[in-house]
């Protein structure tokens, strides 16, 4: 009792070091190695007071820190926030370019936060890092108070004879890694027998089919697929868990963008019938313009998909280098099946995003799109620097007049051309961007190795590059200058 008072005494004394705000901890350069030598865990966020990405995962945030507090104990993990903003010299440490930003610091040592962006995931993941992989369970009522959770993340369990079981092994070998569901065992054969327990490992969950049992041989790979295939819900509504789901976690899907009309429950009723049979080898998920997440409009400007004309549907494939396919057909079962299984038998044409080409490109920064792209870019004997952005992205608006700048002074080389492509509207074969802005540049004569540009956003790291890299003979742009 002396020690749990003395543990609790000193944990308030450490809080009590930081300023707070809803219970998350507010760091600054002077107080961010104070708080990391601190605590053995600590997850931090990096943020930026105008993101809206940031202000929409706060009260997530907050609630988790508040979940974490709650549950306390000498493991209690805190969560933290830094404006990096204002805190440059820590953000640039830790190497953050996007907001918000989320890191977990073991030991003052810091590793990626991987999870959802829900006070459920926030706390589950932190659950899973800080503590044993698996949750030890003693009795019958351990076990049905733990499933009490089930509401918030699935839980599977180990049904064992003895924790030397080779198999409770792998199980444990499993849960040391998988950030996706809640780990727990039990050797009781009392347990087993209520939860009529015919194999080993039972996963729980809130939804679909409320139980998976698992039967085939149990190794690494295996158990990971039963957990990615049964772990989520069939049919996910696009939002922060779906976006984890598919893109975080690197998942193939098949998107449905409909709405409340006959003909959107109708292809609804279609895609849900439809999932089942397909549901271990892609993700099923559907967006909605009215579903209060936000996320309609810019998921369809990504995957290139219709907003006007719902319900439509679209695959993104993840795994074959962010390649788009589109349903042109009407919505049914049988179509819907045909479709799948031609994507999955590589039969399908792949979907490629494209503007209109302008009708002038007078301008020194040159406009690239889609269906001008092979043109402008490929068909000449042009050094051709590319800038990939998106018409949202704040560090693109300041790169703006850089390249313009740039432009401007090397119209005097008429063997080089610098160009820009809004990449939300437009897609390129075999050019993947992952962030904005991305530069890629095409050298003449080697247009089939493209290389990426790393350097300086500033007029002095682009010339330099491009001193360095261009095929012709280079103009001296001072001397052209004093002429």
């Amino acid at each position: 009792m002396k020690s749990f008072i003395l543990i609790s005494i000193l944990l308030a004394t450490s809080l009590c070091a930081f300023q707070e705000e809803e219970n998350v901890l507010v760091l600054t350069t002077d107080t961010f190695q104070e708080a990391i030598d601190t605590f053995k865990f600590i997850l931090v966020e990096f943020y930026a007071p105008w993101c809206g990405h940031c202000k929409k995962l706060a009260p997530e945030y907050s609630a988790a820190a508040a979940e974490l507090k709650k549950q306390g104990g000498d493991n209690y993990v805190p969560l933290a926030k830094v404006d990096a903003t204002a805190e440059s010299s820590v953000a640039e440490k830790y190497n953050v370019q996007g907001y918000p930003t989320l890191k977990f610091f073991i030991n003052g040592q810091a590793i990626d936060y991987e999870g959802g962006r829900t006070q459920a995931d926030i706390v589950a993941w932190i659950n899973k890092k800080s503590g044993p992989p698996s949750n030890e369970l003693n009795s019958v009522q351990e076990l049905e108070k733990f499933l009490e959770r089930v509401s918030s993340t699935p839980i599977i369990v180990f049904f064992g004879n003895s924790e030397d079981d080779n198999d409770f092994q792998t199980f444990k070998a499993v849960a040391q890694s998988n950030d996706k569901v809640t780990f727990a065992h039990i050797v009781n054969a009392e347990a087993t027998e209520k939860y009529n327990v015919q194999g080993k490992i039972v996963l729980f969950k809130s939804f679909d089919e409320k139980r998976n049992d698992f039967d085939g041989a149990i190794t690494n790979e295996t158990l990971e697929q039963f957990i990615n295939a049964n772990g989520n819900p069939v049919l996910l509504p696009f939002n922060d868990k779906a976006i984890n789901i598919i893109f975080q976690q690197r998942n193939n899907a098949i998107l449905l963008f409909t709405d409340d009309s006959d003909a959107g429950i109708a292809a609804y009723d279609a895609f849900a019938q439809v999932a089942g049979a397909f549901k271990d080898r892609i993700k099923f998920s559907f967006s909605k313009p009215n579903d209060g997440s936000g996320l309609f409009h810019r998921l369809a400007e990504y995957v290139g998909a219709s907003t006007v004309n719902v319900p439509n549907i679209m695959i993104y494939d993840q795994l074959g280098g962010n390649a788009k396919y589109r349903f042109e057909e009407s919505i049914t079962v049988d179509t819907l099946r045909n479709f799948l299984t031609d994507f999955f038998d590589g039969k399908l044409g792949r979907y490629m995003k494209s503007e209109e080409i302008p009708s002038s490109n007078d301008e020194p920064v040159k406009i690239v799109v889609g269906k001008n792209f092979k043109d402008l870019v490929i068909n000449n004997d042009k050094d051709v620097l590319v800038e990939f952005y998106a018409p949202w992205c704040g560090h693109c608006k300041q790169l703006i007049p850089i390249y313009e700048g740039l432009a401007k002074k090397l119209q005097v080389n008429p063997n080089i051309i610098i160009a820009k492509c809004d990449a939300t509207a437009n897609e390129v074969e075999g050019v993947s961007i992952e962030s904005f802005p991305t530069l890629k540049f095409w050298k003449n004569g080697q247009k089939d190795q493209v290389i990426s540009y790393s350097g300086g956003r500033d007029e002095a790291g682009f010339i330099s590059f491009l001193k360095e890299n261009t095929s012709h003979p280079w103009v001296d742009l001072d001397r052209v200058e004093e002429l």
